[in-house]
């Protein structure tokens, strides 16, 4: 069946709404870096899912500082300037909630989970 306007236009449609509503990523198979950005004072995804062992990095986009800071301060990417990254490697499986030291209403959480588990 050839691609008409029409069909592309609905495919195209359902794939911008459905892109624009996914707010987790997933674990997976093998080691993963997976990428979390700042944006508008918002940490995109809000919830990111991996195996113990892989990292997340955060990438600020936004023209202030921000961080990812474990509550308890245990683990922290440092003070993040504009275009600036940082990396994290998580080992135990856990739920790890975190949030910008400098806009404390920037919360997020990391789900880590055992490899054998998947």
């Amino acid at each position: 069946m050839p691609l008409t306007r029409r069909r592309f236009g609905l495919g195209f449609g359902a794939f911008l709404v459905s892109g624009g509503t996914l707010r987790q990523s997933h674990a997976h198979d093998g080691r993963q870096e997976v990428m979390v950005r700042i944006d508008n004072s918002t940490f995109e995804p809000l919830v990111v899912e991996i195996f113990a062992g892989d990292s997340v990095t955060w990438e600020n986009n936004d023209p202030a500082p921000h961080t990812a800071t474990a509550p308890d301060g245990s683990w922290d990417t440092g003070p993040l300037e504009r275009g600036a990254r940082g990396r994290i490697i998580f080992t135990e499986p856990g739920e790890y909630p975190y949030v910008s030291t400098f806009r404390s209403h920037m919360k997020a959480t990391i789900l880590v989970r055992n490899r054998d588990d998947g």
